[in-house]
C-alpha cells in the first residue's frame, strides 16, 4: 500500500483529477491540500511555489496506472511521489482493497 503525492498547478483541476482516479478504482480515498506552499532553489534563487496536493491511498501494484491516468488528464510535467504506508488497521486495510482495482 502506498499513499501517492500528486502537485498540481493551481489552474489544474484537482477534484476531478481525484474523481477520475476514485472512478477508475486507481486509488481508494484521497485528500486535496489547496494553496500548499513549498520552496525550493532553482539557479541560485529561492523560489516559491502555490500548489493543490493530492494525497492518495493505492496499491503499490497500481502505482504506474496512476501514472498514466494523471499523464493522460493533465500532462507529464506533474510531480508525483509514491510513499509506503508501513502499517494500518483492518478498517484502513478494507478501504484499500475494497476501494482499488484487484492487483
Amino acid at each position: 500500500m502506498i499513499n501517492v503525492v500528486i502537485y498540481l498547478k493551481k489552474h489544474h483541476h484537482s477534484k476531478e483529477l481525484v474523481k477520475h482516479l476514485l472512478a477508475e478504482r486507481l486509488i481508494a480515498s484521497a485528500s486535496i491540500d489547496e494553496n500548499n506552499v513549498s520552496y525550493r532553489m532553482e539557479d541560485d534563487a529561492f523560489v516559491e511555489d502555490v500548489n493543490n496536493v493530492i494525497t492518495a491511498q493505492s496499491k503499490s501494484l497500481l502505482f504506474t496506472e496512476i501514472l498514466k491516468a494523471v499523464r493522460y488528464k493533465i500532462g507529464e510535467e506533474v510531480p508525483i511521489n509514491a510513499v509506503p504506508i508501513m502499517g494500518v488497521n483492518r478498517i484502513f486495510d478494507e478501504i484499500i482493497r475494497g476501494g482499488t482495482l484487484p492487483a
